[in-house]
């Protein structure tokens, strides 16, 4: 009698988030001007020193294979759109509105961003690095590879996400809301954690044993125990 095979059993550990776009071989663009970025010429094209009270993306609208270097608005308003391997640095915006884009194989770096309305969306191979963000509301957002690294995050909301392979090495984060989201390799032990909010929902997360210290009495009280010496 033949044996079967045994199966591959889940990698041990969490699973980091996993990147095939390398947006610094973004290069030999269409250098773009004023007139092209308003007429939305956005495929293929280097945008640089773009400074606007306000930029508007239809729905159903894509950016596809650009970067932008420079871009400075009063807000930022893309619901709907569609954002794929292209790199954004040095951008500064108070506030965006994103609810129900889609974001795939994006690069944002040294940027700062206020409120960023981003619910009901879908982000696939996300990276921020070294930025500033106030309020991100991730609500009923799927996310799968999403990593934040060396960034300061006042609020992060994903309640009702689905999250899978997300990352915050080296972040500072004020609040994280987790009530309701469906967490599988989210890692948060790079993380300076200030509040989580539905703890509930952090099952499927990774914390480092010195964040389990600091959550214990919070753990505590969601299992009903009493703590007495």
């Amino acid at each position: 009698m033949t044996k079967r095979s045994a199966r591959p059993g889940r990698p041990q550990g969490t699973e980091p988030p996993s990147f095939d776009f390398d947006g610094s071989r973004l290069t030999g663009l269409a250098a773009g001007d004023s007139g092209m970025f308003a007429s939305e010429q956005f495929e293929g094209t280097a945008y640089a020193g773009i400074a606007l009270d306000e930029w508007q993306i239809g729905v159903g609208t894509t950016i596809d294979g650009c970067r932008f270097t420079k871009l400075e608005l009063d807000s930022w308003t893309l619901r709907g759109a569609r954002i794929v391997e292209s790199v954004f640095d040095g951008v500064d915006v108070p506030v965006v509105t994103a609810a129900r884009a889609g974001l795939r194989d994006v690069e944002i770096r040294d940027s700062r961003f206020g409120s960023v309305e981003a619910y009901d969306g879908a982000w696939r191979g996300i990276r921020f690095t070294r930025c500033r963000l106030g309020f991100v509301n991730l609500r009923a957002t799927d996310l799968l590879d999403v990593a934040f690294q060396d960034c300061t995050i006042d609020e992060i909301d994903l309640l009702d996400a689905t999250a899978r392979r997300v990352a915050f090495g080296g972040c500072r984060i004020g609040a994280l809301n987790v009530g309701g989201a469906s967490l599988t390799d989210v890692d948060l032990r790079g993380a300076d954690l200030r509040e989580v909010v539905g703890l509930a929902g952090l099952r499927g997360a990774t914390i480092s044993p010195e964040q389990l210290q600091l959550m214990a009495p919070a753990l505590a009280e969601l299992a009903g125990l009493r703590v007495e010496d």
